[in-house]
């Protein structure tokens, strides 16, 4: 997280510095996102697993797009339209993945400022 002094001598974040930049109707669904996350359980720690999706969310969707391609186009008899599917599918399921992955990573630094979570070290 980045801090600055602003021209008046506040100390601001970037990240309210972002939010106050923005037209009302974005921000306030960026409110409601994230109310919604807390509603449903958003402001939980987060487990080892979606810590280790945060900070790597490559790792896991490039996984998992090639397990979706391997299961599909592996079998025996397989056709070409079989294989063009696993391709399509496994791209599919690792950018959704991805995106989730990202998400996760933004739900970590807002646990992070908000002081409900404090990360330990990687080990």
């Amino acid at each position: 997280m980045s801090c600055v002094v602003g021209a008046l001598g506040r100390f601001r974040c970037a990240c309210s510095a972002t939010l106050t930049g923005m037209p009302k109707t974005l921000r306030a669904l960026v409110r409601g996102f994230w109310a919604l996350d807390r509603r449903i359980g958003g402001n939980r720690p987060p487990t080892r697993f979606e810590r280790f999706a945060g900070r790597h969310p490559l790792a896991p969707a490039v996984a998992i797009g090639l397990l979706f391609l391997a299961l599909i186009a592996a079998p025996p008899g397989t056709q070409t339209v079989d294989v063009e599917v696993g391709i399509v599918g496994g791209a599919l399921l690792g950018l959704t993945y991805y995106l989730t992955a990202i998400y996760e990573r933004a739900r970590q630094r807002r646990l992070i400022r908000q002081g409900v979570w404090e990360p330990a070290p990687p080990s």
